[in-house]
């Protein structure tokens, strides 16, 4: 991990920062519609960044990462459990309940 995303330096943070032209960084269209301007967007960019994430966040995402799972919207982790065809959220640990299993076995 990094103190600051500037930090890392295979990150496309630099080319969304509008701190060099990265031709392999496609944008985002949640990012493009951040300001009409490349430096309009970086500057929203910036600010979003330093908002941070709040504990609750990255108590979640910690335990995404501790168990191998997918980390975002329901909507993404049932794309991302239909494709890979496993569970993909965060499970208590030991083997599930007899009441917790699916009738598909999961």
């Amino acid at each position: 991990m990094v103190e600051r995303p500037e930090h890392h330096h295979w990150s496309s943070v630099h080319a969304n920062l509008a701190l060099c032209t990265d031709p392999l960084v496609t944008p985002h269209t949640g990012f493009l519609k951040m300001g009409d301007t490349r430096l309009v967007r970086a500057d929203a960019y910036r600010t979003w960044l330093k908002q941070g994430v709040s504990d609750d966040e990255l108590i979640a995402m910690r335990r995404h990462l501790q168990q191998e799972r997918a980390f975002g919207s329901t909507r993404f982790q049932a794309m991302v459990e239909k494709t890979l065809g496993r569970p993909v959220n965060v499970r208590r640990p030991g083997r599930p309940s007899r009441a917790e299993i699916k009738p598909d076995g999961t």
